[in-house]
């Protein structure tokens, strides 16, 4: 039979089983693998993965640590020109050399939406006292606003239509604006509004080219909830770009074109291999080595009020099973 070779910083434990595959052909499941992933072989994975030149993956190393960043690739929102290109570059995120190979992948996946997603809540700008603002950005002062009297959405009223049309004509999303077409409430008492994206030549986000309408349902009308609502949807707009247009090997694994019980019939196929009778002398070496694969990751604490703040935290769930944090 032909098994597919191995990725470069993956190795088989030793008699793992193989699953067979719609082609013919056999492969060995990631959690029969062991890892020994560098900063090379993580590069190598990179050269796979398509989603946008947008957003570069960049890898390196410090020390012996391995990490990723995002680079972001935009016009400066704080700039008055839009033509001003300007490179940025997200938080990095620890790749350990013994992390799957398919979680290298999801990182970047999510490394990418989250990049994503503090670059949107930057995007939503909204004009108060003359002044252009952020309110929905990730870089304000959290112990400062923890300390200020923030008036609370339950003090607000319900907003009329036209008066939220004219909230919302201060509100500029990537150069483009928001036009009110209908609000209704339900039988259930939410409110189901529909807004009209009215983009501009300079708006750059290619999930708003093609997106023509908005629908929020809100609890309240209120302005408050509109705004949260609108910028979760917003949100989820840039994350669904992403999950139909980021590609392993060419193949959009996160689309929702993949259809789901497939996926689960895969599952379904290969998880249990090691519970066949003649498994059982490598499953009890397999589980051993998993048993040290989790041991690598315990969190060691020196002693402190936090680490006993932890202690008792744990201690709440007792019996508690897994691997406990080294006190």
């Amino acid at each position: 039979m032909a098994v597919i070779k191995l990725l470069n910083g993956e190795s088989a434990h030793s008699n793992a089983p193989k699953a067979p595959l719609g082609n013919g052909n056999y492969c060995v499941p990631q959690h029969y693998l062991r890892y020994q992933h560098t900063i090379s072989t993580v590069e190598e994975l990179i050269v796979k993965i398509s989603y946008s030149k947008r957003y570069p993956i960049f890898v390196s190393q410090e020390n012996s640590d391995i990490y990723l960043q995002i680079g972001i690739i935009g016009a400066d929102n704080y700039s008055i020109s839009d033509h001003n290109q300007k490179i940025v570059y997200g938080r990095k995120w620890r790749i350990e050399p013994n992390l799957p190979t398919s979680e290298i992948i999801q990182t970047i996946f999510i490394a990418i939406k989250k990049a994503r997603e503090h670059e949107v809540r930057e995007l939503l700008r909204l004009k108060i006292n003359n002044k252009l603002t952020t309110p929905f950005n990730n870089h304000h002062d959290v112990h400062m606003l923890v300390n200020c009297n923030i008036q609370e959405r339950c003090s607000e009223q319900e907003i009329t239509w036209p008066d939220l049309q004219s909230e919302l004509d201060n509100i500029c999303y990537d150069r483009a604006s928001f036009y009110i077409q209908n609000i209704e409430q339900r039988q259930a008492g939410y409110w189901l509004i529909e807004f009209e994206i009215l983009t501009k030549t300079t708006t750059q986000l290619p999930e708003l080219l093609n997106k023509k309408l908005i629908v929020l349902l809100v609890e309240r009308l209120t302005l408050n909830e509109v705004l949260h609502q609108l910028m979760n949807q917003l949100i989820n707009l840039s994350d669904n770009h992403v999950n139909e247009n980021f590609t392993y090997g060419n193949v959009a694994r996160f689309s929702k074109t993949k259809e789901v019980k497939a996926i689960a019939v895969i599952s379904a196929n290969t998880r249990l291999l090691h519970k066949a009778p003649e498994q059982a002398e490598f499953a009890q070496h397999w589980q051993e080595s998993n048993v040290e694969t989790d041991l690598s990751r315990v969190p060691k604490l020196k002693p402190s009020m936090f680490a006993t703040q932890i202690k008792e935290q744990l201690e709440n769930f007792a019996p508690l099973a897994g691997v406990h944090p080294c006190y």
